[in-house]
């Protein structure tokens, strides 16, 4: 699949051996660090009631423009998730969906959804040129090209 490299998070891991970048950082060198420990530290992840629902619409709301994106392969915090939310904010559509690189919903209010094609959590490492027109369109106050 074009722009996804299963490889990604072990790229963090060697950079942060390198030794140039653990003097710079003033990290022990000659440590073996790891982006997220897998076995020294037990990880528990419990999802907890909080929602960020409630903060977007307080902001929408007050007139705030928002812009909420998600990449389609995003396994941590899923696009499905992400239309939830969207959809528990009662926002009226007023432009529907239409392609750009993806697909986009634009509500009253000045909130937008975007997903991003063939990107995960981080969208600008897996999309930078879509993550980039995103980013344009949001402080030029447009919808992506369609």
């Amino acid at each position: 699949m074009a722009g996804y490299d299963p490889c990604m998070e072990y790229y963090v891991e060697a950079y942060l051996n390198t030794g140039e970048v653990q003097e710079a950082l003033h990290a022990r060198t000659n440590t073996n660090w790891l982006a997220c420990p897998r076995t020294s530290v037990p990880f528990h992840y419990t999802p907890g009631p909080v929602s960020v629902v409630p903060t977007i619409r307080r902001l929408v709301e007050r007139g705030l423009s928002i812009w909420v994106y998600s990449g389609d392969l995003d396994s941590t915090c899923s696009i499905t998730s992400t239309r939830y939310s969207v959809k528990d904010l009662n926002l009226p559509v007023t432009t529907p969906w239409r392609a750009w690189y993806t697909p986009d919903f634009e509500y009253e209010g000045g909130f937008t959804f975007a997903s991003v094609r063939g990107a995960g959590h981080l969208v600008p490492s897996y999309q930078p040129e879509r993550a980039l027109v995103l980013l344009y369109s949001f402080l030029k106050g447009r919808l992506p090209p369609g």
